[in-house]
């Protein structure tokens, strides 16, 4: 089967879809007519995606972290120097406490920002992760939510029968993937997934986590669990998206706390405290 052949089975009008949903369609479909059933076409394309798109750019921020740590005497000392000249400039100029504190931050976080730039860890670099996974992660629950035939938000009902295929190339104890998982396993294990994710980042970072960042991983301990009864509510086959690209980061994760895994791509040894 050609894939313009499944690209007409999908019997979708792909002309009303946004720019992203159409080429996440035309990955699914190519994947598809290689002869795959749909359940182990959306596993691929998950796991193509993820080592395509977000792993590089993990790998690239792990190791930019591990520049900014090897840089943080450097960062000290010219905090130090700042406070100095600052605090002298303030004097003859008769600033208030707040003045200079406002300036000294000013100083500071231009003068971080210059050294991080020019030693290849900008912010920008270390953040960019989020920018890329988010959008992958919503485009393609809303292309596959497109393909079981559920209207999309601000677009309606973009397809008039889900995929030709989706209901019968399910897997296990669920065959039809535009349906519900009416067992709760899938949702269970897509909420349990990212828990786990929360549970790690929060271990290796303990003991150094400042008190909006202890907010943070509350917030998402408790989204984590949120998201079993929406999950519970979507099609398995958006479920079989989420729970693999869940686990997918467990593995990550996990593979990137092991130090061998670490040295082979180049990444700073994990520093603990106790």
């Amino acid at each position: 089967m050609t894939a313009a052949a499944t690209a007409t089975q999908l019997n979708t009008n792909d002309s009303t879809l946004p720019a992203m949903l159409a080429v996440n369609e035309n990955i699914l479909s190519t994947i598809h007519s290689v002869g795959l059933p749909w359940w182990a076409t959306i596993v691929t394309s998950t796991l193509l995606l993820r080592s395509s798109l977000t792993l590089p750019i993990a790998i690239y921020q792990q190791r930019s972290l591990g520049r900014m740590v090897q840089l943080a005497p450097m960062v000290q000392s010219w905090q130090k120097t700042l406070n100095a000249n600052i605090l002298q400039e303030a004097k003859e100029k008769g600033w208030t406490h707040k003045e200079y504190d406002a300036e000294l931050q000013k100083q500071y976080k231009k003068k971080v920002n210059h050294i991080y730039a020019e030693n290849g860890c900008a912010r920008w670099k270390v953040m960019l992760l989020p920018y890329i996974q988010i959008p992958l992660f919503i485009s393609m629950s809303l292309t596959l939510r497109h393909l079981s035939a559920y209207p999309l938000p601000w677009f309606g009902k973009t397809a008039e029968l889900p995929a030709l295929g989706l209901a019968e190339e399910g897997l296990g104890w669920v065959t039809d993937l535009t349906a519900t998982d009416p067992t709760m396993i899938v949702p269970v294990l897509i909420g349990a997934g990212n828990l786990i994710n929360v549970e790690l980042n929060a271990f290796y970072a303990k003991g150094q986590m400042t008190t909006k960042q202890k907010a943070w991983t509350n917030a998402f301990r408790l989204l984590s669990i949120a998201f079993i009864p929406i999950a519970a509510q979507a099609p398995m086959a958006i479920g079989l998206y989420w729970v693999t690209s869940a686990w997918y980061s467990v593995a990550q994760n996990i593979a990137f706390k092991v130090p061998r895994i670490r040295s082979a791509l180049k990444m700073p040894p994990l520093v603990m405290k106790k």
